[in-house]
This record gives C-alpha cells, sequence and structure tokens, in this order.
C-alpha cells in the first residue's frame, strides 16, 4: 500500500470583485470553480502560475508556489491574523490554514478539514504513538483505531457530526502503520524545505518576522 501525506495550505481571495460562481460546491464543478479562483487570485496579484492541488480547490501544494506568490500569502496572512492593536508582524502568531491530504494508492482519500492548519503535523505524528489518541485535523475529524500494526480512520462515527468536504466514500480506512510513519516523514521533508523558503523570504524581503518558519508552519506556541 503506497501512502503520501501531502502538505497543502489554503490560499483564497474572496475579498476581490469577482463573481463566485452561482453553484457549488468545488467538486461537483470544478471549473466554474477553477475559473474563479484563476481569475480571483490575478485580480489580488498573484501568477498565472500559482495552480491548485486539484482543479477547483483552494488548496495548494506548499512546495509548488512561487517565492513572489509565497511572499503575497505571507503579507495576505500578516494582515488577516491583525488585532484590534494592530501590531503587525507581531501579530502574527498562528500557522497556515492547509493541512495534509491522504493519498493512498494514488487516490485521494482523506482532505483537511474546516480550521485544519500546518501544525497539525503533530496530530499525524501522535497517531504513531500506542496510546489512544483523539486526532485532530480540523472539524470533523475521525474516529482513530489501533490494532496490532494497523490504524483505522472511522469517519461514519466522527465525535462531531458534520459533513467532510470534500466526501469521504468510505466509513472507514485502514492503513499500515509502518506505510503512514513514511509518509510522514516524507512530509516532514517537505515542510523542511517550506520552512528553508520562508527563512529566505524573510531574509531577502526584509520582512524581519523572528522565526517565521516556526510561526507559519507550526505556530508561535
Amino acid at each position: 500500500m503506497k501512502i503520501e501525506l501531502i502538505p497543502v495550505i489554503e490560499i483564497n481571495n474572496y475579498e476581490q470583485d469577482v463573481p463566485m460562481p452561482p453553484h457549488g460546491p468545488y467538486w461537483k464543478f470544478p471549473i466554474d470553480w477553477e475559473n474563479y479562483r484563476v481569475q480571483a487570485n490575478l485580480e489580488a496579484g498573484f501568477s498565472k502560475s500559482l495552480k491548485p492541488y486539484s482543479k477547483g480547490t483552494s488548496l495548494y501544494q506548499i512546495n509548488d508556489i512561487s517565492n513572489a506568490d509565497l511572499l503575497k500569502v505571507i503579507h495576505k496572512e500578516i494582515k488577516t491574523q491583525q488585532t484590534e492593536e494592530n501590531l503587525g508582524i507581531e501579530d502574527l502568531v498562528l500557522p497556515f490554514y492547509g493541512g495534509y491530504i491522504l493519498k493512498i494508492e494514488g487516490i485521494d482519500k482523506y482532505f483537511p478539514q474546516c480550521c485544519s492548519d500546518l501544525g497539525d503535523i503533530t496530530e499525524w505524528n501522535d497517531l504513531l504513538d500506542n496510546e489512544d489518541y483523539n486526532f485532530y485535523m480540523g472539524h470533523p475529524s475521525p474516529r482513530i483505531e489501533k490494532f496490532q500494526n494497523t490504524i483505522i480512520f472511522d469517519f461514519l462515527n466522527s465525535e462531531i457530526q458534520e459533513n467532510y468536504s470534500p466526501p469521504i466514500l468510505e466509513d472507514q480506512i485502514a492503513v499500515d502503520k509502518n506505510e503512514l510513519a513514511n509518509a510522514i516523514e516524507d512530509a516532514k521533508k517537505e515542510l523542511k524545505i517550506f520552512a528553508e523558503k520562508l527563512i529566505l523570504i524573510n531574509e531577502s524581503e526584509n520582512l524581519n518576522i523572528p522565526n517565521i518558519e516556526n510561526i507559519l508552519i507550526y505556530g508561535s506556541d
């Protein structure tokens, strides 16, 4: 079983004066939503080379984003996280929204849900412990069961009963613990490359954001 864990961040430009598609969700109308997102991104100053993970989605594979586009994402994140005190970079304390796509045998099985972020790599890593664990990758999140060397994601009996977005076709997904561990390590390597890009941009653009790579990947805590 080939397992991949793909780090992605969410990029939305809803504030642009671009009409949204009349129908949704995006996975049912991917072309309409793809056209909308491309136009909204261009209006916001992003490049034509900014391509989503899949057609119509707002998720982007972290190391497929150019440095120029990533700089714009950083500036957007600083603005988004401003508090009433308006402290600029001092208000930057949260990681990028997004998370990790679970891909099995070349098929996307499980996408990050609402409120998930890059810091959830710790949630995935903690799955490898032998103890019972309340896994969280946004809401809803699956119930976890462990049997010997198998980890089972139970989507039917989620603690929070909400619809998964996009829908998950199976009630349960069982994965080999060792294969998942390898996928997690590969994801960590991707995060390391991404961290180096953040550091480079921080230095070259004189952003002067202390520990930018830790904040935007893991959060200030």
